[in-house]
């Protein structure tokens, strides 16, 4: 009598089946620029990366305000210094930034408001000293911010040129922007909406600052976006086990033993073919 030894084992062809139309709606996700979140991606080896410059910062986030593009004058003649002022030998950190700017020429009404303590919650940044142009000598950049009156603020970036104080950057922002030097850039950056920010950069061209570039970062949360389902995994149905008969109905057990009849009705026994 032949010994009953359990069910057949699985060859696995259902569950690899399974893992493979998985992996075809993952590929699919990934191809549309979706993904589900903390997946990782093996993207090859990894690239030399280069040392760069970290951020920063100049001065902490400034009061909010409705968002605005930057203003900046790219094709204007070379500045001019500061009349009466002279850049000391020590350099423009023995100059006070408000001193600085109120020898500047180019100051709007509601910045000279500012200064004379005529505006409320008008502030005037304290100088901060970056070497911007290179050259050794650290530039002077503070900012006059104006909230409760216009909202906007002005970033200003002076310079020592031949023992002079030139204005080297003036440019209009929102009133609660931040700024980094990144290296030898400056990088100011504005919100634009409550879910994204524009960062511009400006730079040194042996002149002044002159514009570069201008980018949008959208800092809203990157989860749970429309068009991008998680896939869930497939588990296959459970398949019942077919219970072991003989061609007689009699069940057979773990041991071999009959245990009885089987409801289901055994098959038909095949009759050999007569030979011709």
């Amino acid at each position: 009598m032949r010994k009953w030894t359990g069910p057949p084992a699985r060859t696995g062809t259902a569950g690899r089946a399974v893992a493979a139309v998985a992996a075809v709606v993952a590929a699919v996700l990934v191809l549309a620029g979706c993904d589900s979140p903390g997946t990782l991606h093996d993207a090859g080896p990894a690239r030399q990366v280069a040392e760069h410059p970290s951020p920063q910062p100049l001065w902490p986030a400034a009061a909010t305000s409705a968002p605005a593009t930057p203003r900046a004058e790219s094709d204007a003649p070379p500045p001019s210094p500061l009349p009466g002022l002279a850049a000391p030998a020590g350099g423009l950190g023995q100059l006070d930034a408000r001193v600085v700017l109120l020898h500047d020429p180019a100051l709007t009404d509601l910045e000279h408001r500012a200064l004379s303590g005529d505006c409320t919650r008008c502030t005037v940044q304290p100088a901060q000293y970056r070497d911007l142009s290179g050259d050794g000598r650290p530039e002077l950049i503070t900012a006059v911010l104006t909230p409760e009156a216009d909202g906007r603020a002005v970033l200003h970036v002076y310079s020592d040129r031949d023992g002079k104080v030139v204005p080297v950057l003036a440019v209009g922002a929102d009133a609660g922007f931040t700024a980094d030097t990144v290296g030898r850039d400056l990088v100011l950056h504005e919100p634009d909406g409550p879910t994204a920010r524009t960062s511009s950069t400006y730079r040194w061209n042996a002149v002044r600052m002159a514009f570069v570039d201008r980018q949008t970062v959208y800092t809203g949360p990157a989860d749970g976006a429309a068009g991008c389902p998680t896939p869930e995994p497939t588990v296959p149905a459970a398949r019942p086990t077919p219970t072991p008969t003989r061609p007689d109905g009699v069940v057979i057990g773990p041991d071999g033993r009959p245990l009885g009849r089987s409801a289901v009705p055994s098959p038909v026994p095949t009759l050999p073919a007569r030979r011709r």
